[in-house]
C-alpha cells in the first residue's frame, strides 16, 4: 500500500526514522491505514488532555517521535485491524533496526499510537518544571481518561491545527461506547502515576533530594523553632 496524501502531510515534522518505519509498514501491511496525527504543538496537546483524549502533556507527538493511525477501509479503530497494523509496524521496526513502542501494549491501551522507543530516542516535548508539575498534579487528582481508541469519532483525532479541522476521507462514524471499567482504569492510573513519579525521581536525584530535605525541614525543624519562640 502507498500512503495517501493526508498521511504524507501528517508525517511532516515527524522524526525521519519513524517515517521510514511507517512507510515500510504500509508496504507490507495487509490492512491499509491512514496516519491521522504526527507532530503536534503544545496548544493542541493541552486541548486533547483537557478533552480526555490524552493523559499527559509530555507527549511524544510534541517532538515528532509519535504517530497515530487508523484503518483506512472504514476509518474505525477496530482492535483486530489495529493489531494487524501493529504487527506490520513491529516487523518494519525489526527490519530497519529502529525500535518502536505500540500503545496497544501499554496497561492503559492507546491502540492507534506508535512511538520511537524513549530509551533510544529520549527527547521530551516539555520542560522539566512542567513535567514535575504534571506529576505532582497526578498525585493530587486522578481520573479515568478516554484514549483516542475508545471514544469520539474519527474526525476528532484528525491531524490539524486546533482552529482548522481537516475533513475525514470517509464519513465520521461514532464508535461504540466501551464497557464501564472506570474503577479498573482508576487503579491502573494510580499505578502508572506511581511509576511516573519513581522514574522522574530516579532521573532527577538532585531535585528529589532537595525536595526531601525541604519536606524534612518543614516536618521537624519548623515545629522546634516555633516551640522555642513561644
Amino acid at each position: 500500500m502507498i500512503l495517501n496524501e493526508r498521511s504524507l502531510k501528517n508525517l511532516e515534522g515527524v522524526h525521519a526514522d519513524l517515517v521510514r518505519v511507517v512507510h515500510r509498514a504500509a508496504e507490507i501491511c495487509s490492512v491499509p491505514f491512514v496516519v491521522t496525527e504526527g507532530l503536534r504543538n503544545l496548544k493542541r496537546q493541552k486541548e486533547l488532555k483537557a478533552a480526555g483524549k490524552s493523559w499527559t502533556l509530555d507527549s511524544r507527538h510534541l517532538t515528532g517521535h509519535a504517530v497515530d493511525v487508523v484503518d483506512a477501509n472504514d476509518f474505525k479503530y477496530d482492535i483486530p485491524d489495529l493489531t494487524k497494523i501493529a504487527a506490520a509496524m513491529k516487523q518494519a521496526s525489526r527490519e530497519l533496526d529502529i525500535p518502536i513502542v505500540w500503545g496497544g501494549d501499554w496497561k492503559q491501551r492507546d491502540t492507534p499510537h506508535f512511538e520511537l522507543d524513549r530509551k533510544v530516542y529520549p527527547a521530551s516535548g516539555i520542560s522539566l518544571t512542567a513535567k514535575a508539575t504534571e506529576i505532582a498534579s497526578k498525585v493530587i487528582t486522578s481520573r479515568p481518561v478516554l484514549t483516542v481508541a475508545t471514544g469520539g469519532t474519527a474526525a476528532k483525532v484528525a491531524s490539524a491545527p486546533a482552529s482548522t479541522p481537516v475533513p475525514d476521507p470517509a464519513p465520521a462514524v461514532a464508535l461504540p461506547s466501551p464497557p464501564d471499567t472506570s474503577w479498573l482504569t482508576g487503579w491502573k492510573g494510580t499505578g502508572t502515576t506511581l511509576a511516573d513519579i519513581g522514574s522522574w525521581a530516579w532521573a532527577n536525584p538532585l531535585i528529589t533530594l532537595g525536595l526531601a530535605a525541604w519536606i524534612l525541614a518543614a516536618m521537624y525543624l519548623v515545629p522546634k523553632i516555633t516551640r522555642k519562640a513561644t
